[in-house]
């Protein structure tokens, strides 16, 4: 196991596949494939697999250079959703009853995305698949997502994250902690990226359909927090110091572990040809770890939002099937 908990050369050995019903990561001939399969609901990988299944948790949000971003994803707090009161039939907002606690989304500024240049990427609110969100709402309120674990088994990760705390000041992760503070709302340039998209290049379906996704998630990812309520990693440990503020919500799941991997996913279902999809699940590793090494998240929290991920994406699927199909005739023509 590399620095940090997680060894990225361990997908030198490993290849990606999507088909038309799996997202598959194989080890080299000798051993055994590893599948991410929609109906695997209950699989436990093992050795490097489950190493690797650990940290595919999310994906990394680096390349600040472009500047892109969906600010706010996270719903920092809904005082701008203070004048949706008169929207009753505006079904998509019931979930945000459990987020009182947070303080931020001043708008929802998770409809615009900043592509650099002056230029931005602006979406109208997505009401039709959070229509179908909650048209399908038994399909995922109650998906098998393990409860977290104990206060005690979490404090065996303490040493692991104060050692990441220490390493992180160093001159050599000057660069990790550029990616941490872009990350925080979880860039969108660090998806378009892989996918050889640089600023405001003409794949709009493509933005949007991550912005979606995001935003979809954000608010089931919302509820399951609200459900246990889990402790940020300084709250069991006086001594850790995050390197950004705790975010203003529960820790468990990971909703950064589980936003960005359903984006890798979707965009991965929706064009399964395309080339940049391994360094798209890649950067999976990146941000997963990035987390952790910023003092915001356990291992426990992004193991479980890339499960969330995994479970959610049949119900995914149908809600963002419509964007999906536009994403990919803009890749094909």
């Amino acid at each position: 196991m590399g620095e940090g908990g997680f060894d990225l050369s361990i997908l030198q050995d490993w290849a990606l596949s999507v088909r038309a019903d799996t997202i598959e990561l194989r080890p080299t001939p000798g051993e055994g494939d590893v599948a991410l399969h929609p109906s695997q609901q209950g699989w436990s990988p093992t050795g490097a697999g489950a190493q690797m299944m650990a940290s595919v948790s999310a994906l990394s949000v680096a390349a600040a250079a472009s500047g892109l971003s969906f600010q706010g994803v996270l719903n920092r707090g809904n005082r701008g959703n203070r004048g949706n009161r008169g929207n009753r039939g505006n079904r998509g907002n019931r979930g945000n009853r459990g987020n009182r606690g947070n303080r931020g989304n001043r708008g929802n500024r998770g409809n615009r995305g900043d592509a650099g240049d002056g230029v931005d990427f602006v979406i109208l609110a997505p009401w039709e698949e959070r229509e179908k969100l909650h048209d399908l709402r038994a399909d995922w309120v109650n998906l098998p997502v393990s409860p977290p674990p104990t206060r005690n088994a979490l404090r065996a990760e303490i040493p692991v994250l104060l050692d990441l705390q220490a390493r992180l000041q160093s001159p050599a992760e000057e660069g990790r902690r550029e990616e941490i503070l872009n990350e925080r709302d979880l860039e969108l340039s660090g998806y378009l990226t892989p996918l050889g998209i640089n600023g405001a290049s003409g794949f709009d379906e493509t933005m949007r359909l991550m912005v979606v996704v995001a935003q979809i998630c954000e608010e089931v990812g919302m509820r399951y927090k609200d459900r246990w309520r889990a402790i940020r990693p300084n709250m069991l440990e006086p001594c850790l110091r995050p390197f950004i503020p705790n975010p203003a919500h529960y820790s468990y799941p990971s909703n950064h572990a589980f936003q960005s991997m359903a984006i890798a996913q979707i965009f991965a279902r929706a064009v399964p040809e395309h080339p940049g999809n391994p360094e798209l699940f890649r950067r999976a590793m990146r941000i997963a770890h990035n987390r952790e090494w910023a003092g915001v998240h356990f291992r426990a929290d992004t193991q479980a939002g890339f499960h969330l991920a995994q479970l959610f994406l049949p119900v995914l699927e149908r809600v963002v099937e419509d964007q999906m199909i536009r994403t990919s005739e803009e890749w094909r023509g």
